[in-house]
């Protein structure tokens, strides 16, 4: 009984939780200079923790880069190594990928930043007030990135609308 109790309470927290400011912190880019995630107000902030002998973050990696094309003015992706590698080797991948955004090597200040990383990719996704909207747990796409963007717009456009809006409580009970 305990046990229906409490994956009870946890689902009832998870469909009530709300974005959370995330605190600011400092950080080095691969030259060396230092920047705030302050810095990156105002428009959506993709922090994707990644690493070179990871076979999905490579994968991810052309989506990324194509949505910093297509929304130069409201999105920032930060690459945050979490393999250890070299300057040297992540210069040298950045230049083989063609990488547009800035790759931020591993830092202290940067692997906990936004909370625990338990695998890779992880991309935590942080609103243009500064609030953190999501931790995504595997490949990210293209696709996902425009419907954290445009969630109004997304949800207009779904192929299968839901023709009644329902809330937590419909969703919960509706196992048709």
């Amino acid at each position: 009984m305990l046990y229906l109790r409490f994956i009870f309470l946890s689902i009832l927290l998870i469909g009530t939780a709300k974005a959370e400011p995330v605190k600011d912190f400092t950080f080095q880019d691969m030259s060396g200079k230092t920047h705030s995630l302050s810095d990156y107000r105002g428009k959506w902030v993709v922090a994707n923790y990644w690493a070179i002998f990871c076979p999905p973050c490579r994968v991810e990696i052309p989506d990324l880069i194509r949505s910093v094309e297509d929304n130069p003015d409201n999105l920032v992706v930060l690459g945050m190594d979490a393999g250890m590698d070299s300057n040297e080797t992540l210069q040298k991948f950045i230049d083989e990928q063609k990488i547009n955004y800035p790759i931020i090597p591993t830092q202290d200040s940067t692997m906990y930043a936004f909370g625990e990383v338990v695998g890779i990719p992880t991309t935590f996704i942080i609103s243009p007030e500064g609030e953190l909207v999501d931790k995504h747990v595997g490949l990210l796409t293209y696709d996902n990135l425009k419907v954290y963007m445009n969630p109004d717009e997304s949800k207009k456009n779904d192929p299968q609308p839901d023709p009644e809006e329902k809330g937590f409580w419909g969703r919960l009970f509706d196992w048709s």
